[in-house]
């Protein structure tokens, strides 16, 4: 207690240089851009990396369906192009029953290749040369090494793990026992079910350092009301309580923004159905923060009795009234 009988303000909790997600000084640093996109993404890209840095199969398994087929069909029409184009170079005594030139006769040699390389073997045409046998040799062979990969790329995509948490537009700032409360939402978008659904919320923001006019960023892990919950099969309200000690006691959406704040969310769990692990990540930012507000409730109830959640009201929220301290005249 201080000789006036107020208690000092409680000072925040130090900064953990662990807390920052491994961003890194430099990104830490930067100013202007947030760190998490709303989808997880990073702000942050990697360049001069050369030919080291392409993944082939890191990139057909993450691009989307639609790209991913519009790659495999191209794959498939420029080998039977490259191999139709060799039929033709060896002459038209290298194939049976051909056209003898122009576009006729590689339009033929392609289709050919469609043949032999999906082993369709129609008859009406076959290798009448050395070459050209040789040359089929090599196009089965091929064939069936791109049968096998095309196999397994459908299967590791099908059988990788994904997900479709879906986190609220908004965080809030709403009241909370006896005080208040940041809170955040995500839902489960999937019908699969989640289990062990862990969260980690860190807080970071702009303070003063000790040079004149200069600024550091910081780290500051927040505790959660609750950090896991073993089954998720409707919604969960991520809270932490604005008491003193915490990092976030005494802010104002002036000083959030001024600090250029962010939180950086992650959300690990288990898929019941595949038993893989997945992630999630999101943040936001102080203009994302909405003051003396709660979010709406999201279940409902059907005329046989049955519990459903309106996923469309995830965001949802309603103004409530500031606490005391911060109405005029108090």
């Amino acid at each position: 207690m201080s000789a006036s009988g107020a208690e000092p303000p409680a000072r925040p909790a130090a900064p953990d240089l662990n807390a920052d997600l491994g961003l890194g000084g430099a990104v830490a640093q930067s100013s202007g851009e947030r760190f998490l996109n709303r989808d997880g993404s990073f702000n942050v890209e990697r360049r001069q990396v050369g030919l080291q840095g392409i993944n082939v199969y890191g990139e057909l398994l993450t691009v989307g369906w639609g790209r991913f087929f519009v790659l495999m069909a191209a794959a498939y029409l420029g080998l039977n192009a490259v191999f139709a184009a060799a039929y033709d170079v060896m002459g038209p005594s290298a194939l049976s029953a051909m056209p003898g030139h122009g576009l006729a006769r590689f339009l033929a040699c392609f289709f050919f290749s469609v043949q032999t390389f999906g082993t369709i073997g129609f008859g009406h045409v076959y290798p009448a040369s050395l070459a050209a046998n040789l040359m089929v040799t090599v196009e089965a062979f091929v064939g069936l090494l791109g049968v096998a990969l095309a196999t397994g790329l459908l299967f590791a995509r099908f059988s990788r793990p994904t997900h479709r948490l879906r986190f609220s537009e908004r965080a809030v700032i709403a009241p909370y026992q006896d005080g208040q409360a940041l809170m955040f939402r995500v839902t489960n978008a999937h019908r699969t079910q989640l289990v062990d659904l862990s969260a980690e919320v860190t807080f970071s923001h702009f303070e003063q350092a000790s040079e004149p006019g200069g600024r550091t960023r910081r780290f500051y892990p927040l505790a959660l009301e609750r950090h896991r919950v073993t089954f998720f099969p409707t919604s969960w309200t991520i809270v932490h309580a604005l008491v003193p000690g915490s990092p976030l006691w005494g802010q104002t959406p002036q000083s959030l923004a001024a600090g250029e704040a962010e939180l950086l969310v992650v959300l690990r769990a288990t898929d019941d159905a595949s038993h893989g692990q997945i992630h999630a990540r999101t943040s936001y930012r102080a203009d994302e923060l909405r003051w003396n507000a709660r979010f709406r409730p999201m279940h409902r109830t059907d005329e046989a009795g049955h519990l459903w959640v309106d996923l469309s009201r995830l965001s949802d929220t309603e103004p409530v009234p500031a606490p005391a301290a911060d109405r005029p005249g108090q």
